[in-house]
């Protein structure tokens, strides 16, 4: 029993582990569709400044402090936005391209004023980074699935496993516990029995034996010696049967 409690502790813990694991791959699903968002919002702005003439510089640094900042805790991990490092080698390689045009996005931004060059250098950047951070949430996504079926595989392996456990028991502690229990049970049927059978004969014998010689005052020598010929028969009779009944409690 305590083996199959520990395996269902050990069940739920891995379970709990992946769970908690996937919510964090859904996060960093969520943060990468955010960073699609804000490069465009970043195109957005800078178009705003350089063709409406908009005063929005301060807005500009900010959206961009906050794509690469995302980009940077995608990669890894952040405590402030509660994500893991990217362990896979290949998202992680694409990531890292696109930090590099979010680096260079920033270079162009803060090197000063804003003209129709390089809004056509972000512009590019922009639309070098859309179907890159595409591809990271696909593989983000396949990533997550792939935990999911592990979670399956491992549910039904520790399942198998405890079915497996319970079989073993019942075939080590309860079926022998039960087997001797149903022994114990027809012992005790065979004692009442012969109680209630056995024991009786030669008692009667002996009560009638008795009655006998005690109520026969003309009895002879030779008939009393017959009585008590039978008597000790019956004596004995009885003897056997108690024995019998203590061999069997034992």
């Amino acid at each position: 029993m305590a083996i199959m409690l520990g395996t269902i502790l050990i069940n739920q813990a891995i379970i709990q582990y992946f769970l908690f694991d996937k919510k964090n791959d859904s996060h960093l699903i969520d943060i990468g569709g955010k960073q699609r968002m804000l490069s465009q919002r970043i195109n957005q702005l800078s178009f705003r400044n350089v063709v409406l003439q908009n005063n929005n510089r301060d807005q500009l640094i900010s959206t961009l402090n906050n794509w690469k900042t995302a980009q940077l805790a995608i990669m890894n991990g952040s405590e402030d936005l509660k994500t893991s490092k990217i362990t896979n080698r290949d998202t992680y390689s694409k990531l890292n391209t696109g930090l590099k045009i979010i680096n260079n996005t920033d270079s162009i931004i803060r090197k000063g004023n804003l003209n129709n060059a390089s809004l056509i250098l972000i512009n590019k950047n922009v639309d070098e980074f859309l179907p890159l951070m595409e591809s990271i949430v696909v593989d983000l996504t396949e990533i997550t699935d792939q935990k999911l079926s592990n979670i399956i595989i491992i549910e039904i392996v520790l399942a198998l496993i405890t079915i497996i456990i319970i079989f073993v028991e019942f075939q080590l502690i309860i079926k022998p516990s039960y087997n001797k229990i149903v022994s114990q049970n027809n012992r005790l049927r065979e004692i009442a029995w012969k109680q209630s059978h056995e024991v009786r004969k030669p008692i009667a014998t002996i009560l009638g034996i008795s009655n006998a010689i005690q109520n026969n005052t003309s009895m002879s020598a030779e008939e009393k010696n017959k009585c008590l010929s039978y008597l000790f028969e019956a004596t004995d009779e009885l003897d056997q049967v108690i024995n019998e009944i203590v061999n069997k409690t034992n």
